[in-house]
């Protein structure tokens, strides 16, 4: 197991903040949740072949609409959503997994394992951010004996409901169109599932990423961006060192897999809050035109960014990963952040190259998102070929 530290937890947030794109959380919001589980306690990160394949796991989410709620609940629900669950069913677990990877997910359970004594397991349900609970339950949904426990807890309020995956995850998303963003501790499973059915390793190529990035910039910059005070692109501490996400950019690209596909500004952003989820569009103009004019590109999210259109024509789609960074800072902007004038520079990295759990793979999931967008997705056919 490896125990973490606080560049550690940095380059956690920033390399799983590249992986939400356009979800999984604020990563300011994450450094404070995950600093405060370095502070109370160890944090240990576990392999899931370090831990017996028949101990129990809870796995934490944070279920909402980041417009709603930007910065999350406070960090008590995060521990009393674990501690609702282990009263209501009897289970302890010996180990938490996140939903995802994103700028706050890819350290949602540090607090609960340092405070619980547990390890945190290197195997989230998705080695990417996703829009819904579902996509998130690693095929639970496709257990016909399994019965969903889930635990919310919010600013104001707190539930507590069992039952099938789809009808406990819709009370859960109906709960947060009241608190607007909630901390979950859900569905316990065992190690071995997980293995089987999870992103094994995700959470330490979230670490990779962020490391990655800040060593290019360190080196080409003289500056050592692992540090509080630029966590989240602050533009007071990155001030000085304005070409950073060039590096950054080109480095995520160089280490997932991806392409840079456009550098430009935000021209025009519309969005709604439905069904408990950010839905909209986003167009931006290339910096770099072309017979004299800017070239276009639409996206369109529901949380994350879910489609890249250009001249009409979806070039990438969801799973495939879509991220917005700041061309300043090179850290990503999230669909909840996205505002007209940033500049940015897109990278897109096919679903084949990341570490996608079950949930991925499954149609029936995807219409949620075809019913919001008026889009149709492909998702790909089985887990065979993807990862590194």
């Amino acid at each position: 197991m490896k125990k973490m530290d606080e560049r550690d937890l940095i380059a956690a947030v920033w390399g799983g903040a590249v992986l939400g794109g356009g979800g999984g959380g604020s990563p300011e919001a994450g450094y404070r949740l995950g600093k405060k589980a370095l502070d109370v306690g160890t944090v240990l990160l576990a392999d899931v072949d370090e831990m017996n394949s028949e101990d129990p796991v809870f796995t934490a989410g944070l279920v909402g609409s980041p417009k709603q709620g930007t910065s999350g609940p406070c960090s008590d629900a995060y521990v009393d959503a674990f501690s609702i669950l282990e009263h209501m069913t009897g289970i302890k677990p010996n180990a938490v997994n996140s939903n995802e990877c994103g700028g706050l997910a890819a350290v949602n359970g540090w607090l609960q394992a340092a405070i619980l004594g547990i390890a945190v397991l290197d195997a989230p349900c998705n080695g990417r951010a996703h829009p819904t609970g579902l996509m998130g339950a690693m095929g639970l949904h496709k257990v016909q004996s399994y019965i969903s426990r889930q635990a919310a807890v919010g600013e104001k309020c707190r539930m507590y409901v069992e039952g099938s995956l789809e009808d406990a995850s819709s009370m859960v998303r109906e709960f947060s169109k009241i608190e607007g963003l909630v901390a979950v501790a859900r569905n316990p499973v065992s190690v071995g599932y997980v293995k089987q059915h999870g992103a094994c390793g995700a959470i330490s190529r979230c670490m990779e990423l962020g490391y990655a990035m800040a060593g290019l910039i360190e080196s080409e910059l003289e500056v050592d961006p692992l540090k509080p005070e630029f966590v989240g692109g602050n533009p007071e501490a990155w001030g000085p060192y304005r070409s950073a996400g060039y590096f950054a950019s080109s480095m995520a690209a160089m280490v997932l897999g991806g392409v840079i596909t456009f550098m430009g500004s935000v021209q025009k952003v519309d969005v709604d809050t439905k069904g408990g989820f950010d839905v909209g569009a986003v167009e931006l103009v290339s910096s770099q035109p072309r017979n004299g004019e800017g070239e276009i590109v639409r996206l369109l999210f529901m949380n994350e960014y879910l489609t890249y259109e250009l001249g009409g024509h979806v070039v990438f789609a969801f799973p495939d990963l879509i991220t917005l960074m700041d061309i300043h800072t090179g850290w990503p902007i999230s669909s909840a952040e996205i505002r007209e004038g940033m500049e940015v520079i897109m990278l897109v990295v096919p679903w084949s190259k990341l570490i996608l759990g079950a949930g991925m793979y499954d149609q029936d999931l995807y219409r949620p998102l075809e019913e919001a967008t008026g889009m149709t997705f492909n998702p790909p056919a089985s887990k065979k070929g993807a990862g590194r």
